[in-house]
């Protein structure tokens, strides 16, 4: 027996990093059960899943990657699909709800040209490391924390990075970039926590985000005419500051593949269906306890006082 699913569906090429999208509403429970399933049933190519929330009218309302994580690539592919419900010639600056994002993130499109970029807040922290005697440098950004490593590629140093920042740096996704400072050349291994996935990824928005904040520390310093370009695995990935309301930003994007919309069915295995069956039955039932807890649990008046307490008050002030 199996559990069969029918969705909207549709494949995006953010340079390389390939990316399915459902567009349908999942139970959270079920997102890395549909994810499997979309790259062995449908597209093996496929090295994420976003999870879009549809609108009865319109724009979508949001888009949740598998693991909760924030993908700048999906991001960008999203905030694309996205400008397509607007009447809009050229560029256009939307702002998107995405997971690992508290808030709106912009995402400036250009759906003529297939051109989207994505928006990211400067680093929360900046740390210098050294990990299996490799000098690195932690970039924490919203989301996901990058290791720069100036260094050839090294699948081995991969693993042993992850074991430190995943037991010293508690975050939802982990980036491992090894960079060519001199050839302005990365290549980024992401690891997320909610799928326990890894992944040598054809190209990294936020990774090539937090290349340029690890060679250029000071975005006040920069003005709007700075650009650079950060050639990852499948191709290049632009960067330049842009000056949003609330401050400059590096925006991170180029070109776009976005495939049509098409209806697509998978297959769920029984075990699967059944094991996240039981995963939400557990958490209802917590609930259930955690509410009746709470609706048995009596108020306190801080007022009231105990038996002790009134006999060290008549005692030391002498009344009844």
């Amino acid at each position: 027996m199996v559990m069969k699913k029918t969705f909207n569906y549709f494949r995006a090429n953010p340079c390389g990093n390939i990316t399915g999208f459902v567009v349908a509403p999942v139970y959270p429970g079920y997102r890395k059960a549909y994810t499997d399933c979309i790259i062995e049933q449908i597209d093996k190519d496929v090295e994420q899943v976003g999870f879009i929330s549809p609108a009865y009218e319109g724009a979508p309302l949001r888009m949740d990657m598998m693991g909760g994580e924030f993908c700048a690539n999906a991001t960008r592919a999203y905030g694309l699909y996205s400008a397509g419900f607007y009447d809009t010639d050229g560029l256009v600056d939307i702002e998107v709800y995405v997971s690992g994002h508290k808030g709106t993130t912009d995402v400036i499109a250009d759906v003529k040209n297939q051109k989207a970029y994505v928006a990211l807040d400067g680093p929360i922290e900046r740390e210098n490391l050294t990990i299996a005697g490799k000098d690195c440098t932690l970039i924490k950004l919203h989301g996901i924390s990058h290791l720069v490593v100036e260094a050839e590629e090294d699948r081995e140093f991969v693993d042993k990075a992850l074991e430190v920042l995943k037991k010293d740096y508690k975050d939802d996704a982990y980036g491992v970039l090894f960079f060519n400072k001199e050839k302005l050349e990365m290549i980024p291994y992401v690891y997320v926590e909610g799928s326990e996935t890894l992944f040598r990824e054809g190209s990294c928005g936020s990774g090539t985000v937090a290349v340029v904040n690890y060679l250029e520390s000071d975005i006040d310093k920069l003005d709007e005419d700075y650009k650079i370009a950060i050639k990852n695995p499948a191709g290049e990935l632009e960067v330049f500051v842009y000056e949003f309301e609330d401050g400059k930003k590096f925006c991170v994007g180029g070109k776009v593949e976005l495939s049509e919309v098409e209806k697509k069915s998978i297959e769920i295995p029984q075990d699967v269906a059944l094991a996240v069956i039981a995963e939400h039955d557990k958490i209802v039932e917590e609930h259930k306890k955690k509410m009746a807890e709470e609706e048995n649990q009596e108020p306190v008046d801080e007022n009231d006082l105990t038996d002790e307490e009134l006999k060290i008050m008549r005692d030391k002030f002498g009344f009844d």
